[in-house]
């Protein structure tokens, strides 16, 4: 383990020690619990240890409140600063059980208290470890190899209080500083000198999804919860290069206490109603992203599962009105039909398996308040573009795919209109056909942006339907393309329902310039504009 901003760093060759190690051959997905709450709970299947152990002051004891509550309190009285000579633990741990966990969620009851200033509490698993006699380290006590973990941490009282996760190898935080805070989050509110029910939950094998909450109690409301921390078999952003990148995929669980600074000395963390279990763990990894804004009112919902899923139960609806979908999924995706635009959704998967339903954690997004037919951001290179975007007058690259200096990409769109034909089109054949009128669509738009050398060009824009019945319209102004400002050109869809298109099976779209006359470009000219956001409006806002 480590604080967040101080590393224990140790010079090590693990490999020599690799039989040491708690084994993790079987992952038998067992679950485990304690309470403190019977006669005298018997701690005979708990490991208790420390880093590093020489004071041998680091104790571990089951404490009594005076309604009869009983809890684990893990206690340092010596400080640990090696600059002074004092070899007191840096941290002491406490692992309920030996048995082996892939997919789990860690959770236990952490008191928050005002005398307890750079004590932190944690939360640990998917961890090896073994008890080193000092020949690896330097020194004797525990030593972790591998560990996923979630601090509840308060760094100068209560009013600071504080969550994160982090990724730990061979005992040192493998987080790249810059990065770390994105994994970090504070507590809102002043008045936390009191108990919270913490919970650390670790999905898959690759990638590996670590997540931190922090609840008022056990099945109540959530204080705060970190975002999801990814850990893929590469090198990841909010992670050191070169160092452990492939995931964790399985080991024990525990809790433990941590204090690295001389004063106060030692450190003092009470632990209530620990547990690990397999089928525990929340679906994760929404999509769409929770809290995303401009989503397609034609997404589709999906997620990853925790293993022991065997069914699954989705709650869906507007904000505030969320209720349980008829049908069960069948697997990790579900088509919640046509949205509304610009409306707030909240939505949570139930996960099902032997010890009954897991309650998932509630997620919202808010739809676009438009519809994009196209707006080129899915295009790698030109090859990909032109595979969509097909020209009428083929070998000439007349159509391009450009990037601007911010990333953005759009259409470049180029005619010599000199020649016959005497027009230039570029048109978009869907894969099925599109359905124009949903939600009240009443317009259709794009972005255009042309050069003042251009000459004056006819610009169109045709739909075709599924049984080819097509219609045109045009803009009125033929000195558009000379426009050195992006326009929007809005285009009310009735026109095309007139023109005989059914607007509910569009199939083609066109972008076209000229008229059929020639243009009067000089020989070998090019007149370019650029086209962008292509997309459908409602008649009004909600």
């Amino acid at each position: 383990m480590s604080e967040k901003n101080e590393k224990l760093i140790f010079s090590l060759i693990i490999c020599a020690v690799v039989g040491l190690i708690v084994a993790v051959s079987g992952t038998v997905q067992a679950n485990w619990s304690e309470t403190f709450d019977g006669n005298e709970p018997d701690l005979t299947t708990w490991q208790f240890t420390c880093y590093p152990d020489m004071t041998k002051t680091y104790t571990a004891t089951i404490q009594a409140e005076p309604d009869g509550n009983k809890y684990l309190s893990l206690d340092e009285t010596t400080s640990y600063n090696t600059d002074a000579g004092s070899y007191g633990s840096a941290f002491g741990a406490a692992f309920g059980s030996d048995e082996v966990f892939t997919d789990v969620r860690v959770g236990a009851v952490v008191n928050v208290t005002s005398d307890a200033s750079r004590n932190y509490h944690g939360l640990l698993t998917r961890t090896t470890y073994f008890v080193d006699d000092g020949s690896v380290s330097g020194a004797p006590g525990m030593f972790s190899t591998q560990t996923y973990v979630m601090h509840i941490d308060w760094e100068d009282g209560p009013a600071n209080l504080d969550i994160d996760i982090e990724k730990v190898v061979n005992m040192s935080n493998i987080m790249r500083n810059e990065e770390e805070l994105l994994l970090e989050v504070v507590a809102p509110g002043l008045g936390h000198a009191r108990s919270y029910y913490a919970e650390l939950d670790v999905v898959g094998s690759g990638p590996v999804y670590v997540t931190g909450s922090l609840y008022e109690y056990k099945g109540g409301p959530l204080v705060v919860r970190t975002a999801t921390m990814v850990d893929t078999n590469g090198n990841d952003p909010w992670e050191d290069e070169g160092v452990h990148d492939e995931p964790f995929l399985s080991g024990v669980s525990g809790i433990f206490a941590q204090n690295q600074h001389e004063e106060p000395a030692g450190y003092h963390c009470t632990f209530d109603d620990i547990f690990s279990v397999s089928d525990g763990p929340a679906a994760v990894n929404p999509g769409p992203a929770d809290g995303a804004a401009g989503v397609s009112i034609n997404t589709d919902l999906s997620w990853i599962e925790a293993a022991f899923a065997t069914s699954r139960e989705l709650w869906f609806g507007k904000k505030g009105a969320m209720e349980k979908a008829e049908a069960a999924p069948a697997g990790t995706t579900f088509d919640p039909g046509t949205l509304e635009f610009n409306r707030t959704y909240e939505w949570r998967v139930d996960q099902i398996g032997p010890s009954g339903t897991v309650t998932g954690h509630t997620w919202t997004f808010t739809t676009a308040e438009t519809l994009s037919v196209e707006d080129f951001e899915s295009y790698a290179n030109d090859a990909d573009m032109k595979a969509v975007w097909v020209e009428n007058i083929p070998g000439f690259d007349y159509i391009l795919l450009a990037i601007d200096n911010q990333g953005n990409k759009s259409m470049r769109f180029q005619f010599q209109n000199q020649y016959e034909p005497y027009f230039t089109e570029a048109t978009r054949t869907f894969n099925s056909p599109q359905d124009w009128t949903v939600q009240g669509v009443e317009a259709l738009s794009l972005l255009f942006i042309g050069e003042h050398e251009n000459m004056e060009h006819l610009m169109y824009l045709k739909l075709e339907d599924a049984a080819g019945h097509s219609s045109k319209a045009e803009h009125p102004y033929t000195h558009a393309c000379q426009s050195e400002f992006w326009r929007q050109w809005n285009l009310a869809l009735g026109q095309f329902g007139d023109g005989g298109v059914d607007l509910s099976s569009v199939k083609k779209i066109t972008v076209g310039f000229g008229d059929g006359t020639s243009s009067g470009q000089e020989d070998k000219d090019r007149d370019t504009v650029y086209i962008d956001q292509i997309i459908l409006c409602p008649a009004k806002m909600p």
